[in-house]
Order: C-alpha cells, then sequence, then structure tokens
C-alpha cells in the first residue's frame, strides 16, 4: 500500500519542530500548526495535479534529479531546521520551486493559507518555501523505493489521491479546482486517530473561513489586489527624467526568518532578514554606496484597502520599525514614492498614488519622525517594474518604495 505522504509530512511538522519554526517566523506555534494543517495538504495536491499528465510527472522527475531529492536529503524535518541558519537556508531552497507546484495559483495558495492560519502573509510564503524541500525529500525517498521513471511518480502521486479527500475546506478554490465535495468540511486527514471531543466547530470555523474568502478572490480575479510585495533593489544608471525610474529586480517569494536588529541607540528590533527594514539598515550603514535618485526599496508588508488609501492595521508594524531607523540615525532623511498599475484613469492613479505616498509618509511622521525629513510623491502608471499585461505583473506594479536622501 502507498505511503500516505500528508501523514508523514504532518508527523514531520509537529512539536519542537513548529515550535522552533513559529519563533523564527514570529507567530504563535498554535497558528502555526493550524497553517500547516493547510500548507502540507495543499503542496501535495499541487504535486497530484501537476503529475496528472505525463509531460507535468516528466518535469517533476527533472525537478527532482536536478535538485538532488534523491531520497537522501531533506528527508527528516528535524535536522533541516538544524543549527543558526537551517530554517533560512529551508526557505532559500524552497522559494524559487513554489511555483512549480502552483503556477498562477501561488499567490492564491499563500492568501488560503494565511486566513486559515491566522498568520501573517509573509509568513505563510515563508512557511509554504520551507516546506517545500522537505515535501520532495519524502517525495524522492518514496521514489527510490519503486524506481525513478516517469510512469512510477504518476502512479505514486495518483496512489495520494486516497488521502486528499478531507483535505481542509476550500483548498480546492484555492488551487483553482472548483468547489470541494461534502467530505472536505472537517479539517482531518483519512487515517489520523481523532481525540474523543466535540467536532461541530471543526466544520463550521472552515466554512465561515470559506465565506470570509470570498472578497478576497474577487478582489484577486479582479486584478485590483493590493498586496506590497518586497524587491531587491540594485543600482543602475540615471535616466532623463524628473525622477528617475526605481531599479528592482524580481520579487523573491519570501522575507526570509526573522532577527533580531540592534540600532545604534539601542532599540532592538526584530525584522525578516530580507525586509524592506534590514535592506534600508544595510545601505546606511554601507559608506561604500553614496545617496542616489536610483535606489529604491519597496515596502514588503504595507496594505491598504481596494482603490482607497486607507492603510491596513496590518501595515503599523512596519511603519513602526522605519521610524525607529529613521530615529537611530537622525541624519537620515528619505523620500516616499507611489506607484500603481496602469488599469483605469491616469489622473485618478496620480491622484491616488500620491494620496497613498502621503498617507505612509504622515505615519510615520505620527510615530515621531520630523515631517521635514521625509517628502512623498506619487508617480501614477510611471516607471513600471512589471509586465502591466498580467496580473502578477499588475500586482508588483502597485507599491509603495522609499529612497534615503541624506545619510
Amino acid at each position: 500500500m502507498t505511503t500516505n505522504l500528508i501523514s508523514t509530512l504532518t508527523r514531520e511538522f509537529s512539536g519542537d519542530v513548529v515550535n522552533k519554526i513559529s519563533a523564527s517566523l514570529g507567530e504563535d506555534s498554535r497558528k502555526t500548526q493550524d497553517a500547516l494543517e493547510g500548507a502540507l495538504p495543499a503542496l501535495v495536491s499541487g504535486l497530484v495535479n501537476k503529475a496528472s499528465t505525463n509531460q507535468g510527472a516528466s518535469d517533476l522527475l527533472d525537478l527532482l534529479k536536478r535538485n538532488d531529492y534523491d531520497g537522501t536529503r531533506f528527508t527528516s524535518a528535524a535536522s533541516a531546521i538544524s543549527g543558526t541558519d537551517g530554517i533560512s537556508r529551508l526557505i532559500e531552497a524552497g522559494s524559487p520551486l513554489l511555483n512549480s507546484f502552483f503556477g498562477s495559483r501561488t499567490n492564491s495558495v499563500i492568501d488560503w493559507v494565511t486566513s486559515l492560519g491566522g498568520i501573517r502573509r509573509t509568513s505563510s510564503s515563508s512557511l509554504l518555501s520551507l516546506a517545500v524541500p522537505i515535501v520532495l525529500g519524502q517525495l524522492g525517498r518514496m521514489l527510490s523505493s519503486s524506481g525513478w521513471s516517469t510512469s512510477n511518480l504518476m502512479k505514486l502521486l495518483s496512489d495520494q489521491k486516497n488521502y486528499l479527500h478531507n483535505v481542509p475546506s476550500g483548498l480546492y478554490n484555492a488551487l483553482g479546482y472548483g468547489a470541494t465535495s461534502s467530505t472536505t468540511r472537517e479539517r482531518e486527514y483519512i487515517s489520523e486517530p481523532r481525540r474523543q471531543e466535540s467536532t461541530w466547530w471543526k466544520w463550521a470555523l472552515p466554512l465561515l473561513l470559506l465565506l470570509a474568502l470570498i472578497p478576497l478572490l474577487g478582489r484577486l480575479f479582479s486584478g485590483r489586489e493590493e498586496q506590497i510585495q518586497t524587491r531587491v533593489v540594485p543600482t543602475a544608471t540615471p535616466t532623463l527624467r524628473a525622477e528617475a525610474t526605481p531599479t528592482i529586480t524580481p520579487m523573491r517569494a519570501e522575507l526570509g526568518a526573522f532577527i533580531d536588529t540592534r540600532l545604534p541607540d539601542g532599540t532592538m528590533l526584530r525584522i525578516p532578514t530580507n525586509g524592506v527594514e534590514n535592506k534600508l539598515i544595510a545601505f546606511i550603514n554601507d559608506k561604500s554606496r553614496g545617496v542616489d535618485r536610483e535606489t529604491w526599496f519597496s515596502f514588503d508588508r504595507l496594505e491598504f484597502e481596494t482603490n482607497q488609501a486607507t492603510l491596513k492595521p496590518s501595515s503599523e508594524e512596519q511603519l513602526r520599525n522605519i521610524a525607529a531607523i529613521m530615529k537611530a540615525y537622525p541624519n537620515v532623511t528619505v523620500k516616499v514614492g507611489g506607484y500603481t498599475d496602469n488599469v483605469g484613469n491616469d489622473s485618478a492613479n496620480l491622484k491616488l498614488s500620491q494620496e497613498r505616498a502621503n498617507t505612509t509618509k504622515n505615519e510615520i511622521v505620527r510615530y515621531g519622525i520630523a515631517e521635514d525629513r521625509i517628502s512623498a510623491e506619487g508617480f501614477g502608471e510611471q516607471h513600471p517594474i512589471a509586465d502591466n499585461s498580467t496580473e502578477e505583473g499588475r500586482q508588483r506594479n502597485r507599491r509603495i518604495d522609499i529612497r534615503v536622501t541624506n545619510k
């Protein structure tokens, strides 16, 4: 009988492993466990779907071989996260492969896991990314037993369908597979022992979560999802414009593990390794890099209400961090830039981008920074960093950036 991959992964991600991961992400361990209960079957479902065709299975087999998932590495989550940088190495290894599981549905799955666990979206992205190597490691181990061939891989993953009947409610909608069956109402896995207790809330809660997701899915499909993502910012040659185009390379799907960083004034911040705060601090401290008009950093945890300049409460943490950095470096001044995609009226987009830049500036000022240390400008749909013909590109172009104007 084929091994239940979901059950195997659930055992790997339990106990102290979850505690260490949640501490690294800065999340509650119970919420992290809840999120994993969605993330793991989501990843397995993605693999099952991918291996449903000969070409997809062939590509997956090539991915396993190319990345050395031969059944001898990444088979133990406890071993993989050991060491000071174990979790961040897992995230770094899994992040580039995440789209191989979900394709264009990656953001939808991240949003679903976020809602299911009640954790930050960046944490959900990191959680999925760090689970990827373990999932592939276990898959490689199972395949080693049956033989490395496309047909064996297709059969192995097809057999996993037997264990996907009781996945958390709403997963198939997030994956774009259509409505779930009535058996998905309970957040349980087949063949897993259950405690003898009242279970009405276990089917009621996912139903409420599914209802709560409907407006979010609507925004995703309408092309107006307002998540601001993170980008890595290299310098570039200035162009002859009033304001040079921000030079930002394609975003990474995760922000890395959260680390404790002490500022010059003694303030301790807990920030993600690849977040805008850490990049800003590094730029300020790097004496070899001068201030210019091209080096911008994109906020990665700012969220606005759709088509409004009203910040969501989830944005407060990052804005407080930016204010703390500016307090610790009193000579630093910055400029905030607002940007939109090219959907809609040009003048309306320009107005919205200016209002959002102003809101961001005013919030930083509210946390104790002198107003004359921050300027703000909206650029509308100018200076896109991605292709506006795709939803992913439009989402990346809707952003708030920050540039150091004096060190």
